[in-house]
């Protein structure tokens, strides 16, 4: 026996389930019908410098992680971001140490039109040498909010403690700030239906214009109207992301053993080729949170080359399990799709995968 046959037939073993059996049965008239519903007004969504064709009625959400600042934009009324810049920053002079240093250190304008900052220790048991960075922007609909944590143990000068002395930067909050209120400058509003022409990265409700750069993550998600079980996830990132295909990691041992204890059946799992790009994708039926059953999807590109001008990117898809809907817990015994009706919305909108042009 070969070493190929050989290793499908252990991975089949591995199973309670005939995984490698598993087969879809044709859809019925009514699942097409369904399927035909979802996929009728697609929609091109940005995520990351990738374009992604996604159900017109998909809600969306999701955040950046740019150089180390974490940015998210919420829909909102200028009215409404003043209002909050108001009482943030009635709170933050409210608040007082402990000791004789300052809770509050910076409270002013940023750069640009309606971007505002504060600089605070975080909270009251704090070193003194903590400096807490919000920066705030209100720019078409959305307002922004920029958090990162820098450090000065120059002031108060606490430079003759050991661990101070060991440190190569003593105060990095100047270059931090700098960083903070320059993406503050640059950031704009984006509604989801907004495609930029230009280079950029997209992030749900935002959008930063410039070249593709180490250190620019974004992670989001759609939902889908009528099927509160059912969305997608997005995460795209210009870090390494090591040397395991998501091939690889499906085949590996410790995957192989969790699939057994969530009694898995694999649907498919193999490469795809996308608009010019080579793709991995793993689909699988099994029980889900809650013991529902559902299905998990998922496709990889860049896995392991990627980098600023070929940005890793994983899209999954889920539906069943047991799911928080306004505030309550609600089990799904099993999807509101059925197996086949997910994998063929699954391959309409998977397909769709595909580098924003000028993006990079």
């Amino acid at each position: 026996m070969n070493r190929l046959r050989a290793t499908l037939v252990f991975t089949c073993l591995i199973f309670t389930v005939a995984a490698c059996d598993y087969k879809l049965a044709p859809l019925s008239q009514k699942e097409k019908q369904v399927v035909t519903e979802l996929t009728a007004n697609l929609k091109a969504r940005c995520a990351g410098r990738y374009l992604i064709d996604m159900p017109e009625d998909a809600s969306e959400y999701g955040y950046a992680k740019i150089q180390g600042v974490d940015v998210t934009a919420e829909a909102m009324t200028e009215e409404a971001y003043r209002q909050e810049i108001a009482q943030r920053e009635a709170t933050l002079k409210a608040t007082k140490s402990i000791d004789a240093y300052p809770f509050l250190y910076v409270a002013g304008a940023a750069r640009g039109e309606n971007s505002y900052y504060f600089v605070h220790r975080g909270t009251v048991h704090d070193d003194p040498s903590r400096r807490n960075i919000e920066g705030y922007k209100w720019n078409q609909g959305y307002r922004f909010l920029l958090k990162f944590e820098a450090y000065d143990y120059m002031h108060p000068d606490q430079t003759d403690d050991p661990i101070v002395r060991k440190m190569d930067i003593k105060n990095n909050f100047p270059d931090k700030v700098d960083l903070v209120l320059g993406l503050l400058e640059r950031l704009r509003g984006r509604p989801k239906e907004e495609i930029p022409t230009e280079p950029g990265l997209c992030f749900a409700g935002g959008f930063l214009p410039g070249k593709a750069t180490d250190e620019q993550y974004v992670r989001g998600g759609y939902s889908l109207a009528n099927h509160p079980d059912v969305f997608f996830t997005v995460s795209v990132d210009t870090a390494s992301q090591g040397n395991m295909t998501l091939l690889q990691h499906a085949d590996n041992p410790v995957t192989l053993d969790a699939l057994k204890a969530m009694d898995a059946n694999v649907i498919r799992k193999g490469a795809v080729e996308l608009s010019g790009m080579r793709a991995e994708e793993w689909l699988f039926e099994s029980l889900r949170p809650g013991d529902g059953r559902g299905d998990t999807f998922a496709l990889s590109v860049n896995d392991s080359t990627s980098g600023p001008s070929s940005p890793y990117l994983s899209l999954g898809m889920k539906t069943g399990g047991q799911l928080e809907i306004q505030g309550k817990y609600v089990k799904f015994d099993r999807g509101t799709l059925s197996t086949g009706e997910a994998v063929a919305l699954w391959d309409v909108v998977s397909r769709t995968v595909r580098i924003r042009s000028g993006a990079l």
